[in-house]
């Protein structure tokens, strides 16, 4: 919870002393006691006066008033030479206006004293002073523009504005000239004049209040240098001074060297690549900035669309860390994977000036997950120093400078073990409170994946930032660096730099630094990237990218016979990274802990799959999981440790794209190998075929759960050979009768990540095969080809085993990608969802119960829209073959029912009710017969709505007579003149019934 904010009272008292003169004259004039009495020779204009020239004394000396001092006392002393500036702008507004009001009004001592505590005898107002001396006062801060900072500072100098005139015109009688609009419009421009110029000369003023681009001071802060090589610049402009002991020093030192190392590892870049360092390939990224509570919604993309976006997020971060509620609230720093949350943690930590604060990262993965924020800095310590340092030691040698807490991956607790970390904000709040009680303030950061971050509770007025994605500036930049750093070695290769529309053209990688880093990478190792096909489709970019990058894999490993020896290491390494995909994909989420995929792999993987011999680490043999994900670059390990020192991990990978890439290549490349199988044993005596493996695949969760993970199943179809998709499809044909029976000499029937009955296996392993069947054809396959006959009947089996087994989001998908639908003479056919509109009568389960129903008497053919609520349940209804939906229908219908009937004319209450009348005459063609049989059948029916229709149809029919085949304007003119008559003549009968 924000503490409360400085009044110009507390503030004159921190800047003047509580024996200044400036405050013993506010101590008489503010405060609920102040009287006519108590107010003394301080009326209104004199402490006006004196005010003003004090603060104006402030603002000219305030460089000098924080110079030395430490940096939590020189933000409260800069709070405090604003909340001066705040109201000497008030008090100098006078000076603007046409003619000083109060001045011609002559008011006598008692009446200023009275403007000014609002006392008059006999009534007491709210006092002036008080309004301005003792009310809280706006503070700008780096979450609001200085705009919008400006808007709160209005409600302020309103209010003082309404004291000041209305007491007068009230109290006093007198008549004001100008209004309090033009009081607040000079005080307002008073105090952007007088922030400009604290601005200038106080830089923190620059970038504590978030000024947008129309501000004058955007452009002091970019003279003083961009990102957070700027940022350094420009604080250690504003340091404090002071020592620097060795403890700090060993600090800054190891966070600075993290600078100059290269962004990665050089064992995972080709031979000849030139890796820049972390400090030149760093570019700064773009965020959006919110306030968060308890009911905030950090996860979800709809919480962020309406907040900006803002580039200038490296002036946020350092705003913050120099504001007031830098020490009161953690700041939270939320991205995806590969988004550069860490690398942002590290430079910060490494540019950060020493002498004005003291950084202290944290890794959180490294550290014990469930103990106090004070036992994991002090962890953090020794890991970074060696030495052991606990936090008030460290804290009492900080001098001047502001320890920074660096808490990075809060996520990586939660995921790696499990844990209800909830309350980790909260606790990193209250260890803020202690601190600041103790009078050591600091200000805490916390990074987190933004997927997790509806796992915490955030306190009221938390800021959190999300990272953006790059942009097209942001990309070209980092590319410029790269290309740069690799210009020779590419030359010296034949080769070129890689050119920011080529990366744009995969922007789904190049807009996240890592993804990004990644391509570069590829395309380096012979233009492969550049090289490719114009349009390179997404599932022939990652094939490529990911047989590169085992291939490099493999290469560090051994030395090779034959290019079919290495390539078969290549695939080995390929099916590896799959298995871990797939691991992930059945159990139904991007994250998996080691315990499960360990388990996993020992059904995904053959033994001699699972590493390569000998592999030790620490001095005893790593895991299976360890050996698979540590040597492969496009997985991310989350690890966090218990006080027991065990250690707990969690793996994932850095895009989603990535696992749902090689998921669907284990999936379709098995379900080639089985089809191959097959085909070589038709020709055996006993044909005998396993497809127990490709079950375990493709039996806990479809192909169409994931959207990306379908598409490159498809794709991958697509680009097998004629015969080989011919083998593929007769293998799907065979297996789909009896996918629901047991096949007790199936392998891998013992692979339960999750247990499911029989029947939800089965539902799922058909209703891959129905997808299959449909992706391997050329067009609509008719559902006998699939079902057998009777066709019909076996579909809806099959179809509401789906509806009821499957789990919800595979049991929605199945029927949103595959299209249903009847064509003559009485074909049920399936084809992949096209968007087309659906029509009504081929998507409605048939044949009918009654044998003589001819839907041509209700209406002509009717198509609706796919995605449209009725285009989607008449989808579904096909689908399942079922009217399963009737009953949302039904339910609409009732009130239709009620008045008018089914709405056939035929039927005896749609005749009959005034309602179904009224429906005839407006909707059927206009007939003189026909509305005088009508207006029998119900004489007291009010037909003027019906009469007025007439007129406007007659109006309509002249000009589209002829084109569109209406009934003449002279037929409709006749029907309409009688039923003029006919509602002549029921109104005479009604006034005969009344009488």
């Amino acid at each position: 919870m924000r503490s409360r904010r400085l009044t110009y009272a507390d503030a004159v008292r921190l800047l003047d002393g509580a024996d200044g003169p400036i405050a013993s004259a506010v101590g008489k004039a503010a405060g609920a006691a102040a009287t006519a009495s108590t107010f003394g020779v301080s009326e209104f204009f004199g402490f006006r006066d004196e005010a003003v020239k004090w603060g104006q004394a402030v603002a000219a000396g305030l460089r000098d008033r924080v110079l030395g001092l430490r940096r939590f006392d020189r933000t409260q002393r800069l709070e405090a030479a604003h909340a001066v500036l705040v109201i000497t702008s008030f008090f100098e507004a006078f000076d603007d206006l046409p003619e000083d009001e109060l001045h011609a009004l002559r008011l006598l001592r008692s009446e200023q004293v009275s403007v000014a505590t609002g006392e008059w005898p006999g009534r007491t107002y709210q006092s002036l002073v008080q309004t301005l001396l003792d009310s809280p006062l706006p503070l700008p801060s780096p979450h609001v523009s200085f705009e919008d900072a400006i808007l709160s500072l209005r409600v302020l100098y309103d209010t003082a504005a309404d004291h000041t005139f209305a007491f007068v015109r009230n109290l006093l009688g007198r008549s004001v000239a100008v209004s309090g609009d033009d009081l607040v419009r000079a005080a307002v421009r008073r105090y952007s004049e007088g922030y400009r110029k604290l601005a200038v000369q106080v830089p923190e003023f620059a970038v504590w209040s978030a000024m947008t681009d129309a501000q004058a001071t955007r452009h002091l802060v970019r003279e003083l240098g961009t990102g957070l090589r700027g940022i350094a610049e420009l604080l250690t402009g504003m340091a404090s001074g002071g020592a620097v002991d060795a403890v700090r020093v060993g600090l800054a030192t190891r966070y600075q060297a993290a600078l100059d190392r290269p962004i990665l590892t050089t064992a995972d870049s080709p031979a000849g690549v030139e890796l820049p360092s972390l400090a030149d390939g760093y570019v700064n990224p773009s965020g959006r900035v919110a306030l968060a509570g308890r009911d905030a919604l950090p996860a979800s993309e709809s919480w962020w669309r309406d907040k900006p976006v803002r580039e200038d997020l490296q002036s946020f971060v350092a705003g913050h860390l120099i504001s007031p509620g830098a020490a009161e609230t953690p700041l939270v720093i939320l991205g995806q994977p590969g988004s550069g949350k860490s690398v942002l943690t590290r430079t910060l930590a490494a540019r950060l000036p020493a002498a004005d604060f003291l950084a202290v990262r944290v890794e959180l993965r490294a550290v014990p997950a469930d103990t106090s924020i004070q036992v994991q800095i002090e962890e953090a310590l020794y890991q970074t120093l060696g030495e052991r340092v606990t936090w008030p030691d460290l804290v009492r040698h900080a001098d001047n400078a502001m320890p920074v807490v660096i808490l990075d991956g809060f996520d990586e607790l939660l995921q790696a073990t499990g844990m209800n970390r909830a309350d980790f904000l909260e606790q990193a709040q209250e260890f803020q409170a202690r601190e600041a009680e103790l009078g050591r303030p600091c200000a805490v950061v916390v990074t987190s994946r933004t997927v997790v971050a509806d796992r915490a509770r955030f306190p009221d007025g938390t800021p959190v930032v999300r990272l953006e994605p790059f942009d097209e500036r942001q990309v070209e930049t980092w590319l410029g660096v790269w290309n740069t750093a690799n210009a020779p070695g590419l030359a010296a290769r034949g080769l070129r730099p890689l050119q920011v529309e080529v990366a744009l053209a995969h922007r789904d990688l190049a807009e996240q630094p890592l993804l990004l880093l990644l391509l570069a990478l590829y395309d380096a190792s012979g233009n492969a990237l550049q090289r490719g096909p114009a349009g390179l489709e997404q599932v022939d970019l990652y094939a490529r990218l990911f047989e590169d990058f085992a291939g490099r894999e493999v290469d560090k490993h051994g030395a090779w016979r034959d290019a079919a020896q290495r390539q078969e290491a290549v695939e080995l390494e390929l099916r590896r990274m799959s298995a871990v995909a797939v691991a992930m994909f059945n159990r139904g989420g991007d994250v998996i802990a080691e315990s499960d995929l360990a388990a996993d792999l020992d059904h995904l993987l053959f033994p001699g799959d699972l590493a390569p011999p000998g592999a030790v680490g620490a001095g005893r043999a790593l895991t299976p999981a360890q050996l698979l994900v540590g040597r492969f670059f496009f997985v991310h390990e989350s690890k966090a440790r218990r006080d027991t020192g065990d250690v707990e991990r969690s793996f994932e990978f850095l895009h989603a794209t990535f696992g749902e890439y090689l998921a669907a290549r284990l999936i379709i490349d098995t379900l080639v190998e089985l089809a191959e199988e097959r085909s070589q044993s038709l020709g055996r005596r006993r044909a005998v075929y396993d497809p127990g493996y490709f079950h375990a695949l493709t039996s806990l969760a479809t192909v169409t759960r994931r959207a990306p993970v379908r598409d490159f199943c498809r794709g991958l179809l697509e680009r097998l050979p004629p015969q080989q998709r011919a083998q593929c499809r007769s293998l799907v044909l065979e297996l789909l009768p009896d996918a629901g029976f047991p096949h007790p000499r199936w392998s891998h029937q013992d692979y339960e990540p999750h247990r499911r009955p029989f029947a939800a296996r089965h539902a799922t392993f058909a209703a891959n095969l129905v997808w299959f069947a449909v992706a391997l054809s050329d067009g609509a396959v008719p559902v006998g080809e699939l079902v057998g006959e009777p066709a019909v009947i076996q579909w809806r089996r099959l179809a509401t085993l789906f509806y009821s087994q499957l789990e919800p989001e595979d049991q929605q998908n199945v029927w949103l990608n595959l299209r249903a639908e009847w064509r003559p003479p009485g074909v049920l056919e399936l084809r992949h969802e096209d968007g087309a509109d659906v029509p009504v009568y081929a998507s409605l389960p048939w044949p009918p119960d009654d044998p003589g129903f001819e839907p041509s008497v209700l209406a002509p053919e009717v198509r609706m829209p796919a995605d449209s609520k009725a285009g989607q349940a008449l989808r579904r209804s096909a689908f399942v073959q079922t009217a399963i939906d009737v009953r949302e229908y039904l339910y609409a219908l009732m009130p239709y029912w009620e008045l008018v009937g089914d709405g056939t004319w035929h039927d005896e209450r749609s005749a009959t009710t005034r309602a179904g009348v009224l429906f005839r005459l407006l909707l059927e063609p206009p007939s003189t017969e026909h509305h005088v049989d009508r207006l029998g059948a119900a004489a007291e029916l009010n037909v003027r709505p019906v009469l007025r229709q007439l007129i406007v149809a007659a109006a309509d029919n002249e000009r589209a007579e002829d084109e569109l085949g209406f009934y003449p304007r002279s037929e409709i003119l006749a029907a309409a003149a009688e039923l003029a008559g006919q509602l002549a003549a029921v109104d005479k009968v009604r006034r005969r019934i009344k009488w």
